[in-house]
């Protein structure tokens, strides 16, 4: 059996296996909609969690009727937990946050209310409170099911004494790098410097996808196309040049001991990037480009949702929107975790602007060059982490690892589509 026919099959058990844990998982824990407590489920596992328990410290500390219990748990155990306690209908929390494309898939299988169960108690958190791509993240067949709350994605960061030593501050004149400008420092830099290490290479893909000019939409319809082929050649041909670090090498820690002009690292990794090499010595513009003829930075987000409950009482609803008004007037409290803002009370703030993060929409041709999609499919594109690796680092051919990305992406949405 060919390897990219091996791994389709290895997903398709793998995603059985999770469908049949929706099942046998149903006793998972919940809330009590009698108790004067606010169930507030989520995926704040890293540096962002703690950072959220302060905001929840300082409105729990107003003393109001329902008070915030804030639940953490790892992305998987999330949803299997949704799917669970939204068929048995008993412990179902009051207050979820989740990503723009779950938003997508949780609304056509009816399990969300409209984000007007809260609007109608704060007004000011509507559309026009937000960027305009955030805001149509919410948004499934015309109605808004929930309301953003965070962006992120994977960034450029850059070596500035390494800049200016090598002589390549021209790749930072239109604020984008491209696959050719990290070419072009072929021979320019030390054996023991690369151009680029890699991070959270499937993440970075969705900006290159678009750069190419293609959407999500079209791009998941067929993963051998050129929106995915084009990229990832050009990678190939940078980690055949020695431009790339190693498969085997920590992104943050080739880049954080200057081994690297350039980082493609998360927009969470800036406090580790300024704390290891000292704060002015790194910059952050817009992550990695194909090209400049379509500037793209697709950023992923997350939203307040609300699962339907008929149990739950209306002071709960009342209180939940109390909590998401609370956090959208008191986002900054969380900044530094590194999350981009969604809303203009934030990137119109004079503080938020000084922000490493704030790269992305300080200016008003970046805030324009932002994609966002909740496209129901949308997320499994990004699903064969090995593969884009394996791909980029000649452990697979390309023509293979395309052919392996496609029957993965297919294979998921068949089972989605049955389930």
């Amino acid at each position: 059996m060919p390897l990219f026919a091996r791994r389709w099959l290895r997903l398709l058990l793998s995603l059985a296996a999770i469908c049949g844990m929706v099942v046998s998982t149903a006793g998972c824990g919940g809330g009590d909609q009698s108790a004067k407590e606010i169930y507030f489920w989520n995926g704040l596992t890293g540096d962002d969690g703690p950072a959220m328990q302060k905001i929840i410290k300082a409105f729990n500390a107003q003393s109001p009727e329902y008070k915030v219990v804030f639940q953490p748990m790892n992305g998987g155990d999330l949803t299997t937990k949704i799917y669970s306690v939204m068929q048995t209908g008993k412990n179902i929390p009051d207050l979820v946050i989740n990503d723009s494309f779950s938003t997508s898939v949780l609304q056509s299988q009816g399990l969300l209310n409209p984000s007007s169960v809260w609007t109608r108690y704060h007004p000011e958190l509507k559309e026009s409170s937000f960027l305009p791509q955030a805001w149509q993240n919410t948004v499934v067949k015309g109605k808004s099911y929930g309301i953003p709350l965070y962006m992120f994605q994977m960034a450029i960061y850059y070596n500035k004494d390494l800049i200016h030593k090598y002589g390549l501050d021209y790749i930072l004149d239109d604020r984008l790098v491209t696959t050719d400008e990290i070419a072009s420092m072929k021979g320019k830099l030390p054996k023991d410097v690369y151009g680029l290490c890699l991070g959270n290479l499937p993440w970075a893909m969705m900006s290159l996808l678009y750069s190419t000019g293609t959407n999500i939409e079209d791009g998941v319809k067929d993963m051998t196309g050129p929106g995915w082929r084009k990229p990832l050649k050009a990678l190939r041909d940078l980690n055949d040049q020695g431009m790339l670090s190693p498969i085997d090498s920590d992104g943050e820690q080739v880049f954080a001991s200057g081994h690297a002009v350039f980082g493609m690292l998360g927009t969470w990794a800036q406090g580790n990037m300024s704390s290891t090499l000292g704060k002015d010595k790194v910059g952050e513009i817009n992550t990695l480009q194909y090209g400049t003829e379509h500037p793209s930075n697709f950023l992923y987000q997350q939203n307040w949702l609300q699962l339907k409950d008929k149990n739950r009482p209306e002071a709960k609803v009342k209180a939940a929107a109390d909590f998401v008004d609370f956090v959208y007037k008191h986002w900054m409290m969380w900044s530094d975790v590194g999350s981009i803002s969604p809303a203009y009370r934030d990137l119109n703030n004079p503080e938020y602007q000084k922000l490493i993060q704030a790269s992305f929409t300080n200016d008003k041709r970046e805030r324009q060059w932002i994609k966002t999609s909740n496209y129901i499919y949308g997320g499994y594109a990004t699903a064969g982490w090995g593969s884009f690796m394996d791909i980029v680092y000649r452990n697979i051919s390309l023509e293979e690892g395309l052919k392996t990305l496609d029957l993965m992406t297919q294979g998921q949405i068949q089972i989605q589509e049955q389930s």
